[in-house]
């Protein structure tokens, strides 16, 4: 009796070992009924339990303790130390009110961040409103009224309008509670913004005269979409797009030619689910190859304003894309799927309704001539192919 009980306490100690030799064993005494289950079972029941157990979300996390001074590194040298200063916000941009807040929050126990923070967003710091007011004003019109979006110091270029500059970021303020949105819709629904790209004939040889860079904004400034955005006008073109918002990022897009350390053990689709490309997995060393030859940047640090190039590589990226070219049947397919029929006048509905949906405009006789004999030559996915090529197709007028 002493001899199976210990036999017995042997084996439970190695119910969980993944040593082959103990798993024969615990199958064994599982088969002459010498233990409760046979091993499937007991696997199968850890199993089920483990996957109600919910992971744990992590976050880094700072604790708030006290403040620390330190010492002025004399001519930026930590070896010569100089005074010694007190934590605070940068003299240049402070209120005293700041000061004070900051010194009764360190009398608390706290370190000033909270403060801090509250002095960065006051309505006495008209230099965090400005700032964001011109970012986006430099996203709506490609270049902001302060053209260096990242220096608003010395070195810095001086606004083009710093009376409007002011005015928007105290409406941003005042009337938008900070609100982005609101700030957008003010500026969309300007006047300003509304503005053709084509300067009136009489005036077009003047104007480039007195403002060759368009400074003062006498025409709305040509503009080329971003590459997300060229990508996202593909996919609403097609049909493909998804607008579903939020939810995990989708994978990145392998090709043959992304190849090195930590590349991901399975490809995401061409097409990224059709998700808008704000919702596409972002990796650092496997960055898609369309979105770098538009200029975006790389994601190791901040950007303000994006490099505008116009290089052979844009051009090659829209002829060759295998995304590009995919895009290009589906739109071809959602034509045909739509118009259906033969014949002619079909065919011209056809390439009608593909010129307003790409370009968003009727296309012009001659246009529809041309597109018919390519359609007759080659076929409808060709003629996406070549909407999708055409620089109305990624410039803003």
């Amino acid at each position: 009796m002493k001899r199976a009980v210990a036999q017995f306490r042997a084996a439970d100690e190695a119910r969980l070992s993944l040593d082959d030799a103990a798993i024969e064993w615990l199958d064994w005494l599982g088969r002459h009924g010498l233990l409760l289950g046979t091993l499937e079972v007991e696997r199968a029941q850890y199993e089920a339990s483990e996957a109600k157990v919910a992971i744990p979300s992590f976050a880094p996390a700072l604790i708030d303790e006290g403040p620390v001074d330190h010492h002025v590194h004399v001519r930026g040298d930590a070896r010569f130390l100089g005074a010694r200063v007190e934590a605070r916000f940068l003299e240049a941009l402070a209120t005293e009110q700041c000061a004070v807040t900051m010194r009764e929050e360190r009398s608390r126990g706290g370190s000033g961040r909270l403060a801090l923070a509250a002095a960065i967003a006051s309505r006495d710091n008209p230099l965090t409103a400005r700032v964001l007011v011109n970012r986006i004003w430099h996203w709506l019109f490609g270049q902001g009224i302060v053209p260096t979006t990242d220096n608003f110091g010395v070195l810095g270029e001086a606004p083009s309008h710093p009376e409007l500059l002011d005015w928007l970021a105290r409406r941003f303020v005042d009337e938008d509670a900070w609100s982005l949105r609101r700030t957008i819709r003010r500026i969309v629904l300007s006047e300003t913004y509304r503005m053709s790209s084509r300067p009136h004939d009489e005036v077009a040889a003047r104007c480039g005269e007195v403002d060759p860079d368009n400074r003062l904004l006498h025409t709305m400034p040509l503009r080329r979409l971003t590459g997300e955005a060229i990508r996202d006008a593909m996919l609403a073109v097609s049909g493909r797009l998804d607008l579903t918002a939020f939810g995990p990022g989708v994978a990145t897009h392998l090709t043959p030619f992304m190849d090195g350390r930590g590349r991901p053990g399975k490809s995401g689709p061409l097409d990224g689910a059709g998700r808008r490309s704000i919702w596409l997995e972002v990796r650092r060393n496997f960055l898609d190859p369309f979105f770098l030859a538009f200029d975006r940047p790389s994601p190791f640090s901040t950007f303000g304003r994006r490099t505008q190039s116009n290089v052979p590589a844009q051009a090659l990226a829209l002829l060759n894309d295998p995304f590009v070219h995919d895009q290009a049947r589906v739109f071809a397919e959602r034509i045909t799927r739509e118009i259906g029929g033969d014949g002619e006048g079909v065919q011209r509905a056809r390439v009608e309704r593909m010129f307003e949906d790409a370009l968003g405009r009727p296309a012009q006789d001659d246009e529809v001539a041309d597109c018919l004999a390519l359609v007759e030559d080659s076929s409808l996915e060709a003629l996406a192919h070549v909407l999708f090529n055409m620089k109305e197709f990624a410039w803003i007028r």
